[in-house]
């Protein structure tokens, strides 16, 4: 009997030594960008004695002023629109890609915008601190064509008893890890559901005139013009910086109105096709995740206020699966105070957004030794063409600054800053023409 167990626990010393071989050859045979990155997902980060409370949204109480550059507004005859966002790291011990962008639409007298947290980074079976940002980016999308929807009806004349829209991006990593690797938005799937009882011929009018003013969606179709500029060092910490920070619940509210929510189910879009997620091991997920493909959907539908008919409540899916109930609002001149951000303060915030968690991956991968980092961004949405039928909405110029406090060469500074950019699905979304398929639901049939 005491040889059998002796041959027993042998047996499984070699089968352990062996799994620990082979463990240990697949490790060292990794790139160690990718051996990097993982040791940093699987880390957690400090913990602290006081954190600050955020809300996942709730309002600036300063007008932002950023350290990078003077926000600009160029023409303020027009319609034309300027946004300003910066970000920064929140500190938690739960979460390693916890940051807090802030976004504000400038020209309009004592509006300071908005606040919110974006968080990847969730311990398994919890919540994230907040949607990801290409949850906001996707959200901001949407919400923009449902607003331009709701604008091209009133225009027309036209009674529109229901309207959603839908929206569908799919992300992709190309060899994340390697010197060459980048970050895409491949597609961008766009449902447009439409309830009324006029003609098919009026519902496309309405359709077709939203599109021309769809900015968010003519920035993607189009390349747009990105201006990227890396700060080094100098006194760009003072104001925004990287503290320790916490949310103690996913539910948010301004006053009495409800801002952010999970729902108790994930919510589906209605037509929109999904990729079944796949249940792969750890070694594949470690090749899946240098070539991650992944879905963000959006479903923008109006929140039925009467004194605010451009209010919509976005459902927006994250990589955690769970879905969250965010909103947004317009102004409706230029002393309005809008209930919660715009859309394209959404956008704006889920671009600069995208940039810093790439900029913390990067760092991730190249152990590079810093003090802090942000991103400070401002975006021109201009319109062409006004008042006639050939006017388009779109994206003049994305004025992008990556700041950091570090004492690495700058070779080693240039590099990061620019695998960063070239990881960011969402700017690459721009600065490349993005496919775009649009479909159309009347009653819900489909128009051809």
């Amino acid at each position: 009997m005491k040889k059998k167990k002796n041959f027993i626990l042998k047996t499984l010393v070699v089968i352990l030594s062996i799994i620990g071989v082979v463990a240990a050859v697949i490790w060292f045979s990794m790139p160690t960008e990718q051996r990097n990155m993982i040791l940093f997902m699987m880390s957690k980060g400090e913990s602290y004695d006081n954190y600050q409370e955020y809300q996942v949204i709730e309002r600036n109480e300063e007008a932002l002023a950023p350290a990078s550059f003077e926000p600009s507004v160029v023409d303020t005859i027009s319609k034309n629109s300027y946004t300003v966002a910066i970000t920064e790291m929140v500190k938690n011990e739960k979460s390693r890609m916890l940051k807090r962008g802030m976004v504000q639409t400038l020209g309009i007298d004592d509006y300071t915008g908005w606040q919110v947290l974006a968080d990847e980074g969730a311990e398994e079976g919890a919540y994230p601190f907040g949607p990801s940002p290409l949850s906001y980016y996707t959200a901001g999308i949407s919400s923009n064509l449902h607003i331009q929807l709701l604008k091209a009806a009133k225009e027309k004349d036209v009674f529109l008893n229901n309207i959603k829209v839908e929206v569908l991006n799919k992300f992709r990593w190309n060899k994340m890890s390697s010197s060459n690797g980048a970050g895409f938005l491949d597609v961008t799937t766009t449902n447009i559901i439409i309830d009324s009882d006029v003609s098919q011929a009026k519902v496309q009018d309405v359709i077709n005139l939203a599109l021309q003013a769809w900015t968010a969606g003519n920035a993607l179709k189009n390349e747009t013009v990105i201006e990227p500029h890396l700060v080094i060092n100098g006194n760009n910490f003072d104001t925004y910086k990287a503290t320790p920070g916490t949310s103690a619940s996913e539910i948010s509210y301004d006053a009495d109105f409800l801002l952010t929510s999970v729902t108790s189910s994930a919510t589906l879009p209605e037509f929109l096709e999904l990729e079944v997620p796949k249940n792969e091991g750890v070694f594949e997920m470690l090749n899946t995740m240098d070539n991650l493909e992944f879905e963000i959907f959006a479903i923008s539908e109006s929140a039925n206020n009467s004194e605010r008919p451009y209010l919509t409540k976005i459902t927006i899916s994250t990589p955690s699966e769970e879905t969250w109930e965010i909103y947004a609002d317009e102004f409706s001149d230029k002393n309005d105070k809008p209930l919660a951000p715009t859309s394209l303060e959404y956008f704006t915030l889920g671009t600069a957004l995208c940039l810093t968690s790439q900029t913390t991956l990067t760092s991730a991968m190249m152990n590079l030794q810093y003090t802090d980092y942000r991103v400070e961004d401002q975006i021109d949405f201009k319109q062409e063409a006004i008042d006639s039928t050939k006017m388009v909405d779109h994206i003049d110029t994305v004025h992008s600054y990556v700041l950091v406090a570090s004492n690495e060469s700058q070779e080693r500074l240039e590099y990061f800053y620019k695998k960063s950019l070239s990881l960011c699905f969402a700017g690459e979304g721009l600065k490349s023409a993005t496919e775009m398929n649009t479909h159309f639901y009347l009653n819900g049939q489909p128009i051809h």
